[in-house]
């Protein structure tokens, strides 16, 4: 059993080139957490872990992790400590599925949305926006939006995309762009049209996708971040909630 400072390690979640993710235990509360934790011992790496820490410390949100801890382990390496998110990832999701249901991808899109709102609001550009980045929780009627390591906090002119996934980035953050609030909301319009079962390179959804949901997502993914539609130019939830109703008959899923 390995126990770094009061956690108990459950088992590994996922590892990459920057750092391992776990599952554990909280030792005293018996309270599940998420650990990260930087892999290699630079100085860079561990700013890199400690600005993710920060961007989260003041973050408070139901769709997105809380920050429990940050601390030094034994061997050098650093520890971010997070609530524990259950579910499976929108990527798991539609390898399982295909598809999703449109009416389900509109309430997910509607819980991200009200998250990308709440970070934009405190300067928070999220910068990674992705499938295996949204853990979905049906039973909460949740949808959980994770990993933090490259974003950013207040980005100006001369700030620099940390890294980006090719096939969900917009096109300003692979031309070395500041990232903006307008490059997260691309990223989720390529997220949902990939769970919608569609392709998110040649931005194409099928068919049977309702023709106000594909006006939606396609304007979240126009070329130019000026023509996509931002928190100043419009409610994106309150015309997504709008799109359900005359698409769906209701607001909400939970409605009769």
């Amino acid at each position: 059993m390995t126990v770094i400072g009061n956690y108990r390690i459950v088992r590994l979640i996922g590892e990459g080139g920057f750092g391992r993710t776990y599952e554990a235990m909280h030792t005293y509360l018996e309270e599940r957490s998420c650990l990260k934790q930087n892999i290699n011992m630079t100085p860079e790496d561990e700013a890199l872990l400690r600005q993710e820490a920060k961007l989260l410390w003041n973050v408070h949100h139901h769709s997105l992790p809380a920050m429990r801890d940050y601390f030094k382990a034994p061997d050098g390496s650093f520890i971010m400590a997070m609530s524990f998110v259950e579910g499976k990832t929108l990527e798991q999701a539609v390898k399982k599925h295909t598809a999703i249901h449109p009416e389900d991808v509109s309430w997910i899109t509607q819980r991200l949305l009200n998250a990308l709102h709440y970070l934009h609001s405190k300067g928070v550009v999220h910068g990674d926006v992705k499938p295996p980045n949204v853990i979905v929780q049906p039973a909460e009627h949740n949808a959980v939006l994770v990993d933090y390591g490259l974003a950013s906090l207040r980005p100006h002119r001369d700030t620099k995309p940390v890294g980006y996934t090719a096939v969900f980035a917009a096109p300003e953050i692979m031309d070395g762009k500041p990232p903006l609030p307008e490059s997260d909301l691309y990223s989720l319009g390529l997220t949902m049209i990939y769970t919608l079962g569609g392709d998110p390179i040649a931005k194409t959804m099928p068919d049977a996708v309702p023709e106000k949901l594909r006006e939606f997502y396609n304007d979240l993914v126009r070329y130019n971040p000026v023509d996509r539609p931002n928190w100043e130019k419009q409610d994106l939830v309150r015309r997504l909630s709008d799109i359900r109703l005359e698409t769906f008959g209701r607001r909400s899923s939970g409605e009769k």
